[in-house]
């Protein structure tokens, strides 16, 4: 068995005999749950791309630079098909 990456960020598995046997290993948000519904904290900074964090393997977590208030939770997975 051998694999490669994919440009959008999934991994293709393909046999050891065929190149036809293969298997799309894909990463996807399976859960999102906000806690406020604009792009700004109540305390008035914007998100940043440094304000997610990761808390557990499946899971980060969206904080506010400025406060420190957790503003959302995407829970992640893997979705596998041929």
């Amino acid at each position: 068995m051998r694999g490669a990456l994919r440009r959008d960020g999934s991994t293709v598995l393909y046999g050891e005999n065929d190149d036809s046997d293969m298997v799309i290993v894909e990463p996807i948000i399976t859960a999102f749950a906000p806690v406020r519904d604009t792009a700004h904290c109540v305390c008035g900074a914007a998100l940043t791309p440094w304000g997610f964090r990761c808390v557990a393997t499946d899971d980060v977590e969206i904080g506010c630079g400025r406060c420190h208030r957790v503003l959302g939770h995407f829970r992640l997975g893997t979705r596998v098909h041929r």
